[in-house]
Formats: structure tokens, C-alpha cells, sequence
């Protein structure tokens, strides 16, 4: 008798899983084809190709360099080649006077970073940091042009200055290492790392990154000067490869250029800038002699269709492909939750016993128009204050004083008992601050549970998300800015309790929600305020939420404090009534 056997079954592998494994696979394998495929390009490439290769990956530098700072820190500098030519003129002067490059190189970076540096900050002071600092970085661009072309005694004038290279091999090695060094550098302490993450988030939501205690002056001057730094290392890479070095090195013309090479290969991104660099590279070399106008016609075509149909550039498909399902931009893996957290080094001196805020003789006024003419208001701990009056009372600009978007005109501000009148908004948050805006205000791009990972990353060491926000924790796939409004809302709410704030101010924070939803915000944040103990004051206009919310309510009016007490008590008082309606009942 024979007996038959049937396999069993196998269940198929988990296809998620599978394509996960192949993407680790392919991320880790493209590194590693792609710079075994350089160290042997010299024995494939015959000499013109391998000098146009050498060519193309100092231009790649370059626009790695501008990719620190219009990709990463989303500072759009028109005249980087400023910093390009300080590096290339560094190396020709030092062959021309017999200087050691040793000397002068260092020399033309640290010059890149000194100049760089009252730059940015001149341009990041204004509402609109884009706009002065295209025409600071063109300034000094020309400034630079010109003494290169009247100092013809040092510079060699408009003719320039030629500059000795070794052998074609050498030069591509010594600029090979030198790439790897600097883009290894740079990946490791600013694009990585929590630098980076606070760098992502000052870009792309300045005002959220500070109230998650980032200092987004300080990451983005400095992405901005190590952008110049290495724009000044690529120039002086690139002179021995050119072989001469003439004023036009710090023109608008390459300025320009790279920018076409960072948005062809793609912005944020290791790739992309050396990518969109040596395609066009190659491309003038060996067609532009011969092609000339078709070429510098096809190449404006392309970048047009680039920026219409691909904005994040020719590399953005394959880079999306390898990093998987979820937003575009994420944070860096160091910059999540981890043991590192250290406690917020302001909380220590303050005192436990003061109260949470006490603003004395508080005044501001915008030109003429005086909004706050001296407001007094004490903020007791674990206390709800909710702030009502009519529009124009100066509630927001009340909040924004005390967040320290607004610096008083008069006054003093206390938080926890330390003079916060002057401190930026970061150090403020740091001593314990939270603020939810109006609108909700999270960092659109990137996904929710890196939005807490954001706001977790410098919180006290004993801060924990309550469970109810789990939910936003877990989702990596979806974009902030895609959520419905609710969904904004609570993400922001979560944002600012995963910090562990004792101070939190709200500003109309149902505004827009249908009632279900204000109703069930308004429920977390009377829990939130049993539970942890954290003070709130509160702007609102719907009485029914400053009704479940307040412990106490204060009436602002005509930039002054009208009336204060339970809700009851300051509706029936007849001078409310007349601010509210424009006479007593």
C-alpha cells in the first residue's frame, strides 16, 4: 500500500519585509560599487576623460557645499562663487609668491567662514533671510572680482594666474580623497546627526524648531559657513585641475552654474550635487566645443523641465525608490529617541516655588499704536488662567511677549523666577515653555512620529508622551501637513507635552475645529492639567471652552487688564460688557 503525501503549504514570504531587506541590501552595496568604480576609473578612462572626471568632481564639491546651505538650510545664496574663488586664488598666489599652500588654503577658508558669518547673520535678522543675503553674497562676490582684477601686481589682473598641476592620475586621487574626507566629514557632524535634525527643522519651520528648544540662528549661521568652507576647499581643489585661476572664478557666471548643478542632480542629497555636477561637466566638455549653442540651449530645456515636473532633481526618483514607503524628508536615525537626552541645562537654578509667570508693567507698541500699556499678570502653578477680550485687546501680542516672538517695550517677564524679557525663544522653552499657536504649527514634511521624535530630542530626560498620542508615535508614512485639521492639532498638543512643559500658552487652540473635536481637545488639556500640573494661559473667544477651562479669567482690554476672577463673576461686570459691546447694560 502506497501512501500519498501532499507538502504542506509556505506561507509566502512578507513582501513589506522582502523589499525592506533588498533596499538595506542596495544601500549598502551602491556605496560601495560606486567607489570601487572611482578608485578604478583611472585604468578605464584615458587621460581627457579622467581630467574632466577630476573637473567635474571638484565642481561636485562646490555644489555639495551650496547644498548646505540651500538644501539643508534653505538659505539660497546667488553668490557662492565668492567662496569658490577665495580657495582657488589661495592656491594660484601660493604658487606665484612662493607661498606654502599649507598657509594659504587654511587662510582662504577661515577668510570664507569670517565673511560668511556676518553674512548670514545680517540676512537671517531680516523677515525674509532670501533676499538679503542673494544680494550680500553678489556683493561680495563682485567686491572680490574686482580687487582680483585691479591688484594686477598680486592677482596677475584680468589675465590671472597659472597654476602648476601634477600628473592627471595624482590630480584625480588627491581630489578623489579629498571629496571623501570632506563629504564624510560633513555627513557625520551636520547632516546625519542632531545637528542635522535641528538644521531640517529650523529650515522648514523655523518657529516649531524653536519651540522645541532648537537655536535656529546658531545651526543655520553655521550650516551657512561650513557651506562657505567648503565651497573655498573645492576652489582650491579645482586650480591645479583648471590650471588657471582668472577673476571670473568669482562671478555670477559659475555662481549661477551651480545652482543649475545642485537643482539638476537634486538638493538634500550626498548624490545629487556630484551627479548634476559631472553630467554637465562632461557634458560641456565633450559636447560644448562642437555643440556650443544646441548644447547650452538643450541644457536650459532640461533644467525648466527639472524644475516643472522634478523639483527635487534627476536623483529624487532612485533616492525615494531606496529609502522606501514615507515622506521625502526624514529625520536622520540619530536624532530619534534615545538615552543621550540630558536634562535642559536652564531648568537648573530656577526656582521650584516661583510662580510660572509674572509679567509686571508689560508695554508694547507697534509705531504708534500703543497694543499692550502695561499689563500685570501672575500665573499661578498648575492654575488655568484663560485670557478673553474683544479683538484688537492685545492677547496675541500678550502671548507672543511672553513666548518671546516679541521683545516688551517695558517691563519684566518671570518665568519659574529667571528675567526672561531678553531670552530668545529657545532658551525660554528650555526653562519649561510650550506653546501651541493658533494654527497648528508642526513641521509639514516630515512624518508625525518624527515630528515627535524632533520634540523629544532635547526634552528633560524624564519627559514621556502620554499614551494617548501612540498612535502619532507609530506613523512614519505619512506627512504632517497632510493630516486633517484635528489630527494638526493633537500632533501639535503631543509635540509640546513630550517636552514636559510646567507653562504651556495656547492661542485659540479650537480655533477651526468642528465641536466634537474642540470638545475632545478641550478635554485633554483639562487632563493634561490635572494630571502633570502644568500651568496654561489661554486665549479663547468661545466662552463654553474658557468655561470648562479656566481657573481663573482675565479680561484684556484697550492693551490694559480690565477685570479678573471666575467667568461668572467678570461677565457681569458692566465694564466688561462695554468693552465687549461698546456700552454698559
Amino acid at each position: 500500500m502506497t501512501v500519498s503525501t501532499v507538502p504542506l503549504a509556505v506561507p509566502p514570504a512578507d513582501a513589506g519585509a522582502r523589499s525592506r531587506g533588498v533596499r538595506r541590501i542596495l544601500r549598502a552595496a551602491l556605496p560601495a560599487l560606486t567607489g570601487a568604480a572611482l578608485l578604478a576609473a583611472p585604468f578605464g578612462l584615458d587621460a581627457f576623460a579622467l581630467a574632466t572626471l577630476t573637473l567635474g568632481l571638484c565642481h561636485g564639491l562646490f555644489a555639495y557645499g551650496l547644498d548646505l546651505s540651500w538644501g539643508r538650510a534653505g538659505l539660497l545664496s546667488v553668490g557662492h562663487a565668492a567662496f569658490f574663488g577665495l580657495g582657488a586664488y589661495a592656491v594660484a598666489l601660493a604658487g606665484e609668491h612662493g607661498l606654502s599652500r599649507s598657509l594659504t588654503v587654511p587662510g582662504a577658508v577661515l577668510a570664507a567662514v569670517v565673511i560668511a558669518l556676518p553674512v548670514v547673520r545680517i540676512g537671517l535678522a531680516a523677515p525674509v533671510p532670501d533676499a538679503p543675503l542673494i544680494l550680500l553674497t553678489i556683493g561680495v562676490g563682485l567686491l572680490l572680482q574686482r580687487a582680483a582684477t585691479t591688484l594686477t601686481p598680486v592677482t596677475g589682473g584680468t589675465n590671472g594666474l597659472s597654476v602648476s598641476a601634477p600628473d592627471v592620475v595624482t590630480s584625480y586621487y588627491v581630489t578623489l580623497g579629498a571629496v571623501a574626507a570632506v563629504v564624510s566629514g560633513c555627513s557625520l557632524l551636520l547632516v546625519r546627526g542632531r545637528f542635522g535634525a535641528r538644521l531640517l527643522a529650523a529650515a522648514r519651520n523655523p518657529e516649531r524648531a524653536a519651540q522645541s528648544g532648537v537655536d535656529g540662528l546658531r545651526v543655520r549661521s553655521a550650516a551657512f559657513a561650513v557651506s562657505a568652507a567648503v565651497a573655498a576647499l573645492a576652489g582650491a581643489l579645482y586650480a591645479p585641475v583648471a590650471g588657471l585661476v582668472s577673476p571670473q572664478v568669482f562671478g555670477l557666471g559659475l555662481s549661477t552654474s551651480v545652482l543649475v548643478w545642485l537643482a539638476l542632480g537634486g538638493r538634500e542629497s550626498t548624490v545629487g550635487p556630484f551627479a548634476g555636477a559631472v553630467a554637465v561637466t562632461a557634458g560641456q566638455q565633450f559636447l560644448g566645443a562642437t555643440w556650443q549653442g544646441w548644447y547650452v540651449l538643450a541644457l536650459a530645456a532640461l533644467f525648466l523641465l527639472v524644475v516643472r515636473f522634478a523639483p527635487g532633481g534627476l536623483t529624487a526618483g532612485p533616492r525615494r525608490l531606496l529609502a522606501g514607503p514615507g515622506p521625502d524628508a526624514r529625520l536622520p536615525r540619530a536624532a530619534r529617541r534615545s538615552g543621550r537626552r540630558r536634562p535642559a541645562p536652564d531648568a537648573a537654578g530656577t526656582g521650584d516655588d516661583a510662580p510660572p509667570l509674572v509679567l509686571a508693567g508689560v508695554r508694547k507698541a507697534f509705531g504708534p499704536v500703543d497694543v499692550l500699556t502695561g499689563v500685570d499678570l501672575t500665573v499661578a502653578p498648575g492654575r488655568c488662567v484663560c485670557l478673553i477680550g474683544p479683538n484688537g485687546a492685545g492677547k496675541s501680542t500678550l502671548l507672543g511677549v511672553v513666548a518671546g516672538q516679541l521683545a516688551p517695550d517695558a517691563g519684566t517677564v518671570s518665568i519659574f523666577g529667571t528675567d526672561a524679557g531678553r531670552l530668545p525663544v529657545h532658551r525660554r522653552v528650555r526653562l519649561g515653555l510650550g506653546r501651541m499657536f493658533q494654527i497648528p504649527s508642526v513641521v509639514a514634511d516630515l512624518s508625525p512620529a518624527d515630528n515627535l521624535d524632533l520634540a523629544r530630542m532635547d526634552a528633560p530626560a524624564t519627559a514621556e508622551l502620554p499614551a494617548e498620542f501612540e498612535d502619532l508615535a507609530a506613523d512614519r508614512l505619512r506627512t504632517a501637513g497632510t493630516l486633517p485639521l484635528a489630527d494638526r492639532r493633537r500632533l501639535e498638543l503631543a509635540m509640546v507635552l513630550a517636552a514636559s512643559p510646567r507653562l504651556m500658552l495656547l492661542d485659540e487652540p479650537a480655533a477651526g475645529l468642528g465641536p466634537d473635536d474642540a470638545r475632545r481637545l478641550t478635554r485633554e488639556l483639562r487632563e493634561v492639567n490635572r494630571r502633570t500640573g502644568c500651568a496654561m494661559l489661554v486665549v479663547e473667544h468661545d466662552m463654553e471652552i474658557v468655561r470648562e477651562l479656566a481657573d481663573e479669567v482675565v479680561v484684556l482690554a484697550g492693551g490694559g487688564v480690565l477685570a479678573r476672577g471666575p467667568l461668572d463673576t467678570v461677565a457681569a461686570d458692566p465694564a466688561v460688557r462695554a468693552a465687549y459691546l461698546g456700552t454698559a447694560t
